[in-house]
């Protein structure tokens, strides 16, 4: 294909549990070289839990990025390579709300920063989430409230420009246009 770029180097210029940050020289379709910094990611899953009367859990948190608190569906990343998303989803949706569900379907997948990273998030939905009390074992350096919304009220909050996390958008707008 005329648009591929062919990696010439590869410097790993950051590296923690979460990402590596690497900085390549590239030789583009034309013959010239240039740099692309990009970030590696595992992957990661996200899940829009439905409860048996048809709400919707979410979770609130705050999100240092954008220095503010984010509504989102619960999320995490994926905590090895080769880890199945369904995997991911099922311990997140407990950690982040003490919801369950022996009923998830993948609904897709989607790359949400293809510009800097390669992170791949599989998006699943849960139907007949039903709340455990104390099942929550959530990471010591997360702080999350889980919020039970009605289908309204999470379009209300999208329209409203409340809600502004992709995958949440995503995930939710391809859920109601399935639902119909």
């Amino acid at each position: 294909m005329k648009f591929i770029e062919k990696t010439i180097s590869s410097k790993l210029v950051y590296s923690n549990s979460f990402l590596d940050l690497y900085e390549d020289e590239v030789l583009l379709p034309n013959n010239k070289k240039s740099k692309r910094i990009y970030a590696s990611h595992l992957g990661a899953a996200a899940v829009l839990p439905i409860t048996k009367d048809d709400k919707i859990v979410l979770t609130k948190q705050y999100r240092y990025p954008i220095k503010a608190i984010s509504i989102e569906i619960p999320a995490g990343k994926k905590d090895f390579a080769g880890e199945e998303g369904i995997d991911c989803v099922k311990r997140e949706l407990e950690e982040e709300t003490n919801y369950t569900s022996n009923n998830i379907q993948l609904l897709l997948k989607t790359h949400n920063c293809v510009g800097y990273s390669n992170e791949a998030i599989e998006l699943y939905i849960a139907y007949d989430c039903e709340y455990v009390k104390d099942i929550r074992k959530s990471d010591e350096d997360e702080f999350i409230e889980a919020v039970v919304y009605s289908v309204e009220e999470v379009i209300k909050m999208i329209e409203d420009g409340i809600i502004t996390d992709a995958k949440t958008i995503i995930t939710i707008q391809s859920y109601l246009l399935n639902k119909q």
